[in-house]
């Protein structure tokens, strides 16, 4: 008699390794905050750290030729978009499994980078630009389909639905 090879796997539950925190993208429109929102519930509800990251990179032009302002800062910027998300969703106190960061860089190339060290990311389903009525933006879409971890996407619905929930429901 020979022995069955076709036993079934061990099951492995989806976030086992609590090293790999959740990720949100933070862009400072009301869908981010929606979606940071999703991950600040998600995050110790799994036991797992969360980091929300604001992004930024010089604007380019056909002529390859960028001179800021003087005294203006695009990583300020970030950083400002990124402190007032915080102080939106977290309030005063920030606790012990957050963590924010300013990363330079385009934000789908970012995002999926930062997704191979991810348990999750979580994007709104458009950010800043694009254009209205669209059910994905190019960020979220792109970043959905070339992670190589999960991706959960907020629509606008529930940003609308996070504005009316009175603060800490």
């Amino acid at each position: 008699m020979t022995e069955n090879t076709n036993s079934p796997r061990e099951i492995v539950e989806p976030f086992s390794d609590t090293s790999k925190p959740i990720i949100v993208g933070v862009d400072g429109s009301d869908i981010s905050l929606a979606a940071f929102r999703h991950a600040a519930h998600l995050a110790p509800a799994l036991g797992l750290k969360l980091v929300a990251l604001a992004l930024w990179d010089y604007p380019t032009s056909i002529y390859d030729v960028y001179q800021p302002s003087p005294g203006w800062s695009p990583e300020s910027d970030a950083q400002k978009v990124l402190d007032e998300a915080t102080q939106t969703v977290l309030g005063d106190t920030r606790p012990d499994w957050f963590r924010s960061e300013v990363l330079r860089g385009i934000p789908t190339r970012a995002l999926i980078g930062e997704s191979e060290s991810a348990s999750m990311l979580v994007l709104g389903s458009r950010g800043l630009g694009g254009f209205t009525g669209m059910l994905l933006g190019s960020v979220s879409r792109t970043v959905s389909a070339h992670a190589k971890c999960p991706v959960l996407i907020v629509h606008a619905d529930a940003a609308d639905d996070e504005t009316k929930r009175p603060a800490g429901k």
